[in-house]
């Protein structure tokens, strides 16, 4: 039966890392199925993250793929020992699996970098900007609890050991005007300025004129795991979904795609400097 576990990204994680460990061996799923004990059925379901592994099996499946020690054995079976925590499970039911499980890997994440085009990153939203965002969505009804679980996804960034986070944001998302109110922009570009001064965040500003990089992708996270952030997911935001890529050579290439995107970026220093400006004219 499939379980309800483990955050479902999680699963097709580690089944992807799993297919591609059996591919390498030239194995098919039935071969390596009955040389592990196990049924071709609970083989598929596996690597299709339909089923948790526990990880005591995972290590042994590990062994039969002779996957050495190392970065990605230490990644797949830190992924499968995760047990939700009263964090977790204080907001189930209330709030979409998809966004349970991109707050889990945020906070599992050794870094996380973020492209946004239009808007501020949602893990650096002011509660009056993230108001005014949801109140024009499907979700306004729920508005209380996604503020709530928002500022809540926030406090990875104050952990005692924080992820590394860079987050590009196109120049345009730091001028549009968000509930018609500047007080709010104000207020939303101020609280950018203080916590781009973290040492562990490296926000990025992608200037007007280089508009055309824009086009390259929409909006979207790259998430790299621990320990120690070997494994990547790729997360999109739509209306009313998230869409997880786990795919290694897709994750590959938006990771180029954010590279490309930094290499048009303003530096540090005048990407705060733009802020602090905009800021002052809003």
């Amino acid at each position: 039966m499939p379980s309800g576990n483990a955050p479902t990204v999680r699963q097709r994680r580690i089944g992807s890392a799993l297919r591609k460990a059996r591919d390498h061996h030239n194995l098919t799923v039935a071969t390596a199925a009955r040389r592990f004990g196990r049924s071709q059925g609970w083989m598929s379901m596996v690597e299709n993250g339909l089923q948790a592994i526990a990880p005591e099996e995972l290590n042994d499946l590990l062994d039969l793929y002779e996957i050495e020690h190392g970065p990605l054995r230490q990644s797949l079976l830190h992924l499968a020992t995760h047990k939700p925590g009263k964090w977790e499970r204080a907001w189930e039911g209330r709030i979409s699996a998809a966004a349970l499980d991109l707050a889990s890997l945020e906070e599992e994440a050794a870094e996380i970098r973020n492209f946004e085009s239009s808007v501020v990153p949602g893990l650096l939203q002011t509660p009056d900007y993230t108001r005014k965002l949801i109140a024009v969505g499907p979700a306004k009804h729920n508005t209380k609890v996604l503020i709530d679980f928002r500022l809540s996804r926030q406090r990875v960034l104050s952990h005692p050991d924080p992820p590394r986070y860079m987050p590009i944001i196109a120049e345009a998302a730091l001028r549009n005007q968000v509930g018609g109110d500047p007080r709010i922009l104000r207020a939303q570009l101020r609280h950018l300025s203080e916590v781009a001064q973290l040492d562990h965040v490296e926000l990025r500003v992608l200037p007007s004129k280089v508009s055309e990089y824009l086009w390259l992708i929409t909006p979207y996270t790259l998430i790299s795991l621990r320990p120690p952030g070997r494994l990547t997911v790729s997360v999109g935001d739509q209306l009313n979904r998230s869409i997880f890529i786990e795919d290694e050579d897709e994750v590959s290439a938006h990771e180029e795609i954010f590279e490309l995107l930094l290499s048009a970026t303003l530096n540090r220093t005048a990407s705060l400097a733009l802020i602090d400006e905009v800021a002052s004219q809003a």
